[in-house]
């Protein structure tokens, strides 16, 4: 990483309205809302026990005001959630701030950082606690380039110890259910795991994400084992990987007049895995992925279930399901209704511009702004096939490995 400062001219946003008469001492003289139209990165720390680095940024605006970020990521970039703002930062989402306005510092005291990704582009919102009472900030669609993640160039999959076509019983289903299982090379059963359930697409089946060559609908097949050894040569960290056979049911139940999939998938799938296995069950252990139809399950799952799941990884989803399958950003307005918006996983949505869900996936992002829900959103050139997927599967397992508590 190029630790020099690297300038970033920025065009300038609104001044954040509505947050003033509540939020602020009334004869404060300071300002209610601090417009930032220029942000540099000052550095980025090579990575600490565990992959923590620190971001330096500095943000200033146009009338002398200007304030220092230090943030904990477990990347070479801001990650897109909440920060808490503490004295002294050093953990994931924990920032330190120093705000000057004008020639005068201003000692701050506590509040929060929203940090929502769209490729390189950063919209940042800060509510500090201070002297001159509770200040807010914005800078709103910043273009900040940070270094490149570098991936892994395999291409083959059936790495590791990948078991293909497991089998349990299901009453609720009333049939034998297939699944497939990924488990790091130092499994031994003595030790847990975190775990990411990884959901195929429509026409696929469990194997699809785990081996290559499966003969499904699309030609090619799934890399993830090699990406997770890789990846835990690489930081030592692992994870146990699930894949359940969802056939077409869109993981609901009663998806055109079919059985109780999800229902199934709760009450019998996941406790009978989490007991089989050694993994960690709890929710900063767990995230939920998937492709197309499965992206489509893990969003939904994901919203409906939050208290079980840290993160979820959509690739070229079907965000809208199909027919009268439940919204997941249905449960997401409820939830921001209610005040519980904090208690939504962290989301990842991946979508090729040449994919036919593209726009739908566009419009989804447009409703989490709307909602104020912190999100990653990653577009590049591809389409609706293995050769986008397997580009996503590193970044699944770099992602969840480095959000698992």
């Amino acid at each position: 990483m190029n630790k020099g400062i690297h300038t970033v001219l920025l065009s300038s946003l609104l001044l954040l309205s509505g947050c003033g008469e509540d939020n602020v001492i009334q004869d404060s003289p300071g300002p209610k809302g601090l417009d930032f139209n220029l942000v540099l990165i000052d550095n980025v720390s090579e990575p600490e026990a565990g992959g923590l680095r620190m971001i330096d940024l500095t943000f200033s605006d146009k009338n002398g005001n200007s304030m220092k970020m230090r943030a904990g990521s477990g990347y070479r970039h801001l990650e897109a959630g909440w920060y808490t703002v503490t004295a002294d930062a050093d953990d994931r989402l924990e920032a330190e701030i120093r705000l000057s306005l004008g020639d005068e510092s201003v000692e701050v005291s506590g509040g929060s950082v929203f940090v929502r990704k769209n490729n390189y582009e950063y919209t940042i919102s800060l509510e500090l606690e201070t002297a001159e009472g509770k200040i807010n900030a914005m800078a709103d669609r910043k273009r900040l380039y940070f270094d490149s993640e570098v991936y892994s160039s395999l291409s083959t999959g059936s790495d590791g110890n990948f078991l293909k076509d497991q089998q349990i019983r299901s009453e609720i289903m009333n049939t034998v259910m297939n699944y497939s299982v990924y488990l790091p090379e130092t499994y031994d059963g003595t030790r847990k795991y975190p775990v990411l359930y990884i959901l195929h697409g429509m026409d696929g089946g469990n194997n699809d994400w785990l081996q290559d060559n499966t003969g499904g609908l699309w030609a090619g097949g799934g890399t993830m084992p090699s990406y997770a050894k890789e990846y835990a040569e690489q930081t030592g960290k692992e994870l146990i990987i699930v894949a359940p056979d969802g056939e077409n049911w869109f993981y609901c139940d009663g998806y055109n007049s079919g059985p109780k999939y999800m229902s199934y998938f709760f009450e019998e799938f996941i406790p009978y895995i989490e007991s089989t296995y050694a993994i960690r069950a709890e929710r900063g252990s767990r995230a939920i992925g998937g492709l197309s139809m499965g992206g489509y399950g893990s969003l939904y799952y994901g919203t409906l279930h939050p208290e079980m799941f840290c993160h979820v990884y959509a690739c070229s989803a079907a965000v809208y399901g199909a027919g009268m399958t439940p919204q997941p950003i249905d449960f997401i307005t409820r939830a921001v209704a209610s005040g519980r918006d904090r208690e939504l996983p962290g989301f990842t949505i991946e979508i090729g511009t040449e994919d036919f869900l593209f726009a739908d996936n566009e419009r989804f992002i447009k409703e989490l702004d709307s909602c104020n829900i912190p999100y990653e959103y990653i577009t590049r050139s591809g389409a609706h096939d293995w050769k986008f997927w397997n580009a996503c599967s590193p970044k699944i397992i770099r992602k969840v490995l480095t959000i698992f508590e």
